[in-house]
């Protein structure tokens, strides 16, 4: 049995191909900077899950969905040379809660015990970096989204697409949310500099790679409101330094992190 043999039984292409998307992105950066594997996780699992626990701790995502979550995970962090014990469990609860409610295939629920043993066996770590994947993008000029960080929801309105439809340049309104925004709270708002140790708070604008699917895969993405003419104001803030600064999924949790919490 394979990985993609496994990931095929869960109904669920999208889905796992984003994840593997996903880790592909953060373990090759982490190859980058460090050598030894658990420290390789510890850069990777926190960032995985802060994305994809948009899926597992929402209340109006299916269980169903959550559970295949869950499998993929433990599935593609075995793939790729990880294993983490409270992920794993969780994915073995899975399966058997995809059994008993007998969502996916007979051939599924004949090799479950196999899938299992191959969840927990031990992983192989990789010799090589992996590819980053391509980047593309279905969000289009005008769209804004709200992006959940933890417990919270910022939004940004798309000023372009930089490439053949790669990535969107985004700015974020100044605003910090428990839920999704409404438009009716954001359209009065303007938008959020990053303040520099010189006191001064400058335009700020971000291209973000990775930011691929609407609606999104791991539900931290959300589209607002889309053709929307008018961007954030931000005549209040000095001019930019640079055009924008091009990031990816991964690298907008720190930068959100630092715009609207400088002091963390």
């Amino acid at each position: 049995m394979t990985h993609q043999q496994i990931l095929d039984k869960l109904a669920a292409k999208h889905l796992t191909k984003s994840i593997d998307d996903d880790l592909a992105t953060l373990t090759f950066y982490a190859m980058c900077y460090e050598k030894d594997l658990e420290k390789q996780l510890s850069y990777i699992l926190p960032k995985l899950l802060n994305r994809w626990n948009c899926v597992l701790n929402a209340s109006k995502i299916s269980n169903n969905y959550k559970q295949k979550t869950t499998i993929a995970l433990s599935v593609l962090l075995h793939k790729y040379g990880f294993k983490d014990d409270i992920i794993n469990k969780r994915a073995i609860d899975a399966i058997d809660f995809l059994n008993k409610e007998v969502v996916l295939s007979d051939d599924f629920f004949r090799k479950s015990e196999e899938i299992k043993l191959f969840i927990l066996s031990s992983p192989t770590p990789l010799k090589r970096k992996p590819s980053v994947p391509e980047s593309v993008t279905f969000y289009r000029k005008g769209d804004v989204i709200s992006i959940q960080l933890e417990n919270y929801f910022y939004a940004a309105y798309i000023h372009s697409i930089s490439g053949v439809n790669e990535s969107p340049i985004l700015e974020f309104y100044d605003g910090v949310f428990d839920k999704i925004p409404t438009w009716e709270e954001l359209e009065n708002l303007s938008a959020k500099g990053q303040l520099y140790n010189s006191g001064i708070e400058r335009i700020s604008k971000f291209s973000v790679y990775g930011l691929k699917h609407e609606p999104d895969t791991a539900n931290q993405i959300q589209l607002i409101k889309a053709c929307v003419d008018t961007p954030p104001a931000n005549h209040h803030l000095e001019e930019s330094v640079g055009l924008h600064s091009i990031i990816d999924l991964f690298k907008m949790q720190n930068d959100i992190t630092n715009l609207f919490n400088p002091d963390r």
